[in-house]
Parts: C-alpha cells; sequence; structure tokens
C-alpha cells in the first residue's frame, strides 16, 4: 500500500525530532550530569577534594540559582532566672526563699547563690538595715548566724564576770565596823556607828544619833542622844552638843565627842559619820526626795542663820532643802527638844529606807562616792558596803527609834537634859549594846546635877 503524502510528511517531523534532541544531550561519559565533563586528571591524587578543586556549572542543568549553604543552626537560648520584681508571701516560691520573703534583695541573692550564680552588686536602697549578700563570697565563708553564736557567747562570758564581781562585793569587799573596846566577846554581826549632823556654822553637833545594825537578826535601831544632854568636864556650858567645837573640832573634836558619848553609853562606837547640812541636802535630793508625813505646820525665821522654814503638815515629798528645815525646826513641839528628837528619827528612817528602795539602791554608787567626799568619817569604803548590805536585808518599815532616858531641868538658869542612869543602861543593853556583856550603872559616868 502506497504511503499517502502525510505519512511522508510525519516521518520527516519524527526523524527532525530525534535529530534535535541527539544535539542537545551530550555524551554521556558519566552517569551523574553534574560530573559530566569535569577533567578528572586535574583532581589531587591524595587527599580530600574541595569545591576549589571543581567548577560544577549548575546553571547549565538547571534553571535555577546555585542555592546559598544553609547556615548553622543557632542554640537554643540559654534560660536564665528572671528576678521577680516584687516578691510577697502570697506567691509561690521555694521554702528558703519564702522565709526571707520580707527582705526581697537578700532572699534574691541567696536563691541565686544557691544556684552557683553571681549576682550583680547590690544597688543601693533607702533601707540602711537592708543587708546585701557581698560580690564575692568565697563559698566556703562561714554562715553569717556564726556570728549570732559568737556574740551570744560574748554575752555569756560578760554576765558571768559580772556575776563574779558581784560575789567579790558581796562575799569579799564587806567588811564589818569594830572599835577596840574591853567588853570582850561581840554579839555576831552587830555594830553601832555614832551619826553626826552639824549646824549651818559647822561646829555644834545639833543631831547625835547611834545607828545600830544587826546583821543576823536583821534589825536596825536609832537611839537619840539630845543635844542638851548634861555632861562631864570644865566646859562653861556643859551641853553635849559643844563638846566638839570646844575642842577646836576636826580631828581633836570628834575624838572627845567619841569619848563624851562612850561615858554615856558605856562603850566606844565602832565609828563615827559627820555630815555636814549641804551634805545632807544632796544626799536627800541624790534619792529623789524623801516622802514624809510632816507631823504640825512648821513656820519660823532667823537671818542671823539664814534659816527660813516655812512648811504645811502632811505627807509629801520633800526636797533636800525642805527635809533639812524639818531637821532643824524645834519652836512648834510641846516638849521642845525631844519633839525634834523625835521628828528626826522619823526623818532619818525614812531616807534609810528610801536609800535601800530600788531607786535608791541604782543610786548606790553615786551615794557611797558622795558619802566618801562629802562627810568626815572613819568608815572605809567596805564598811559601808557592809552597813549598806545590813540595812537592805534589814526590816526597815520596823526601825527601833529611842531617845536616852531622862528629864529637862534648869540649871542655872541654863536648860539641860539630864540622863537616868539606871533607865540608859537598860535602852542601851536593848537597843545598840554591839557586846554580849550588858553594860551596868557602874560602867557609866553620867553628870545628874
Amino acid at each position: 500500500m502506497a504511503k499517502e503524502p502525510f505519512d511522508y510528511e510525519l516521518d520527516a517531523l519524527l526523524q527532525d525530532l530525534h535529530q534535535m534532541l541527539d544535539d542537545e544531550v551530550p555524551p554521556a561519559e558519566s552517569e551523574d550530569p553534574v560530573l559530566s565533563g569535569l577533567d578528572l586528571e586535574a583532581l589531587p591524587e591524595d587527599g580530600p577534594v574541595t569545591a576549589a578543586d571543581v567548577e560544577i556549572d549548575y546553571a547549565r542543568f538547571y534553571d535555577e540559582p546555585i542555592p546559598d549553604p544553609e547556615p548553622a543552626p543557632e542554640p537554643p537560648p540559654q534560660l536564665q532566672p528572671e528576678k521577680p520584681k516584687y516578691w510577697t508571701q502570697t506567691q509561690r516560691l521555694p521554702k528558703h526563699v519564702a522565709k526571707l520573703a520580707q527582705n526581697q534583695e537578700k532572699a534574691y541573692a541567696d536563691w541565686l547563690y544557691e544556684q552557683d550564680q553571681r549576682p550583680a552588686a547590690p544597688q543601693q536602697t533607702h533601707h540602711r538595715s537592708l543587708r546585701h549578700w557581698p560580690e564575692e563570697q568565697e563559698e566556703d565563708a562561714p554562715p553569717p548566724r556564726k556570728k549570732r553564736h559568737i556574740l551570744a557567747k560574748l554575752v555569756v562570758i560578760l554576765l558571768l564576770l559580772a556575776l563574779a564581781l558581784l560575789a567579790v562585793v558581796v562575799f569579799v569587799l564587806p567588811s564589818q565596823p569594830q572599835g577596840a573596846s574591853a567588853l570582850g566577846a561581840r554579839k555576831d554581826g552587830v555594830s553601832t556607828i555614832l551619826l553626826v549632823g552639824m549646824d549651818a556654822g559647822g561646829m555644834r553637833t545639833d543631831t547625835m544619833m547611834l545607828l545600830t545594825a544587826d546583821r543576823s537578826d536583821g534589825e536596825v535601831s536609832l537611839v537619840s542622844l539630845p543635844r542638851d544632854t548634861l555632861i562631864n568636864g570644865g566646859y562653861t556650858v556643859p551641853k553635849l552638843n559643844g563638846v566638839y567645837a570646844a575642842n577646836n573640832g576636826g580631828s581633836e573634836g570628834i575624838e572627845m565627842l567619841l569619848t563624851r558619848v562612850a561615858e554615856i553609853v558605856g562603850f566606844r562606837p565602832d565609828g563615827y559619820v559627820m555630815i555636814q547640812l549641804d551634805a545632807f541636802v544632796e544626799l536627800v535630793d541624790a534619792l529623789g526626795g524623801v516622802t514624809f508625813d510632816v507631823p504640825v505646820d512648821m513656820f519660823y525665821e532667823d537671818p542671823s542663820q539664814d534659816l527660813y522654814i516655812d512648811l504645811k503638815a502632811g505627807v509629801q515629798t520633800l526636797s533636800g532643802e525642805e527635809a533639812m528645815q524639818v531637821a532643824r525646826f524645834r519652836s512648834g513641839y510641846t516638849d521642845a527638844d525631844l519633839g525634834r528628837v523625835q521628828v528626826q528619827r522619823a526623818l532619818l528612817s525614812a531616807i534609810l529606807e528610801q536609800a535601800v528602795s530600788l531607786r535608791g539602791a541604782a543610786k548606790a554608787p553615786m551615794i557611797l562616792d558622795m558619802l566618801m567626799e562629802r562627810t568626815t568619817t572613819n568608815l572605809s569604803a567596805t564598811n559601808f558596803i557592809w552597813l549598806a548590805e545590813t540595812l537592805l536585808l534589814s526590816d526597815l518599815d520596823a526601825i527601833d527609834t529611842v531617845t536616852l532616858p531622862g528629864t529637862p531641868q534648869y540649871i542655872g538658869g541654863v536648860s539641860y537634859y539630864v540622863l537616868d542612869p539606871a533607865s540608859v543602861a537598860q535602852t542601851v543593853n536593848a537597843y545598840c549594846n554591839p557586846y554580849v556583856q550588858d553594860i551596868t550603872t557602874g560602867q557609866l559616868s553620867i553628870r545628874t546635877g
């Protein structure tokens, strides 16, 4: 069957197509079209083949640009602990952080430190009490609480030292006053001290009392020696309150006064304390005043002595100056000088109670220092400590206060106080004798007329 013209034309097109395809495909020297045409002899014999050794024309085989090499993957960001802006008790925090919630800066620093991280230098704040973790804290440094342990030990040591010092003061330093006498054995823990109050001129002993402290029984007594007591001796006016001045005062005057007192009571006191009016005023003021029941209205003026007294009767807190006025007042009592002596004893009792109270005990060092500087005495500081301890251990609400028995009399137109020897001996043995042996009237040298 003869071919139609159309068939001849189709065969010709197919031949032309095959020819065109053969012209486009290069000879297959390598199965990989990318590597075909490479000069293999130019490649290095040893070592790796790099992109610089070969040149591959991707564009010749592919209708797209050569892609850029993919960048290396970035490491995931390291999670850093975030500092909370404000930590409160309501937030959920670790236990060790919640305990420090009220101290935000310190808590945050502790939290970071436990994660082995170093916080930045803490910022200055207005809270002076805020504690910051130091910038350079050694890992082996002891915890801060150890300092508190050291401080506690220091406090204990200081407390022990204070107790030891107190023990020395209480059991070692105190020394009981004891005078020399031929009366023999003494009562255990009993001493008698002569208390002397001077007048404004500093030469007359207007107030004289025997203070007896019994440490064993916890008893205290005050025995008054009236200033007008008639005494032995060649004095122009033989009164007890003139002995000191008549013997030129000073040590000679006080020694003669002790001798005259020994004639009256039968023994020489274990010591004496002589106090001036200004020192008395300072003592009462140092105690913060003294609460006292003034028995009567007191009004008196004596410009020659610069003495002005104006006090109302009743319970009141007296200043040092007012207490001195009460001690010196004598004109308003029905029994004259005896009434004054009784009020003086009561006032001294109130002062002693004030001195051993809690408020007075707190001022004991200052009072002891003032007594040593502003009074005349033959007692030592350790004697004063013994007396202070004895008074503190005694019942001052039950102080025995008496006056040596006698009667007021006029002799040669002068008023005297004449003692009764028998009654004096009984009073001395009951209230102020520090010796085991009783005093008898034969041991007394009392002038009766």
